[in-house]
């Protein structure tokens, strides 16, 4: 039964994976043109105005549980996607996402304080390896250091938050609701920098946020639905393959170049977050298992 679940939850998180992978392209693609506050108060936006006749319909309680939970994974989340689309816009694609998923160290601590899941001294070994590949890649004497690496990496940390609440909010909340939060609270919290820099989008631009809201609507309730099957380092690690996707994405469509930085740094963090996932997989025992 467990080996069941387990397969579901691995092919939810890659599916989940390859549509977030997408949205970095589009975000990339329309950042030029659409505004930092315009993109995300869309995508807030019409995720919500999506997913709020669904519920209706299917009866399920707009207030859902653990409304506090809820709301700050809302803030995490938004600050996180504000982040990220500023990162995006300033440094190569492959860089970004590399950034944005060093959220498994983070995971990993947030699981500790706020769902009391344990780690030991590799497990803290493995968080420095990782801190020291984000050191290598930043590499802060450089001259190609930009602030686009510190958005990347308050990303990874608001992510790591965000994975943490959903593993613990996923015990009494559907996929769903989760993510109509988290489209509430965007959306309030965006609005008035959208207001403030009001800007008409084209039809053109408004075709491109649409279908943005529908990748990003796919790919969070792919990923909420996953973490219903693995623990909040186990699924972080397996969303992993986002990079792999986007980093192609980024040499093939932008024609990012990859320095020596990247290539020293990047292996640490990813080694770090797979070494992670290991540990949590061996350290649970099969009833353990079956009933996550």
């Amino acid at each position: 039964m467990f080996r069941i679940l387990s397969e579901r939850g691995l092919m939810l998180m890659i599916l989940s994976a390859f549509f977030f992978a997408l949205s970095d392209v589009l975000v990339k693609v329309m950042s030029p043109s659409i505004g930092m506050f315009q993109i995300a108060f869309f995508r807030f936006l019409l995720g919500g105005l999506i997913l709020w006749p669904v519920l209706v319909l299917g009866r399920s309680s707009l207030r859902g549980k653990s409304t506090g939970a809820l709301v700050l994974r809302g803030l995490a989340g938004t600050l996180a996607f504000f982040c990220l689309i500023k990162s995006i816009a300033m440094i190569p694609l492959s860089n970004a996402m590399v950034l944005l998923y060093t959220f498994p160290l983070f995971a990993t601590v947030f699981s500790f304080l706020l769902l009391k899941e344990r780690f030991g001294k590799l497990e803290i070994l493995l968080i420095v390896v990782g801190m020291m590949g984000i050191y290598i890649l930043i590499n802060p004497s450089s001259q190609g250091y930009t602030m686009g690496h510190i958005f990347g990496l308050v990303a990874g940390c608001c992510a790591g938050l965000v994975m943490a609440l959903t593993r613990k909010l996923r015990k009494t909340n559907g996929a769903l609701i989760i993510y109509f939060y988290f489209c509430i609270v965007g959306g309030l919290f965006s609005f008035p920098f959208f207001i403030a820099r009001l800007a008409i989008p084209d039809w053109e631009q408004l075709s491109l946020l649409i279908v943005l809201a529908v990748v990003f609507l796919i790919a969070q309730i792919l990923m909420n639905q996953g973490f219903k099957f693995c623990k909040a380092p186990e699924g972080s690690v397996i969303l992993m393959s986002e990079v792999v996707f986007a980093g192609i994405a980024g040499v093939v469509i932008f024609n990012d170049s990859l320095s020596p930085s990247f290539w020293a740094g990047a292996p640490l963090i990813v080694g770090s977050g797979v070494g992670l996932n290991l540990i949590s997989r061996r350290s649970r025992s099969p009833d353990a298992l079956a009933n996550s």
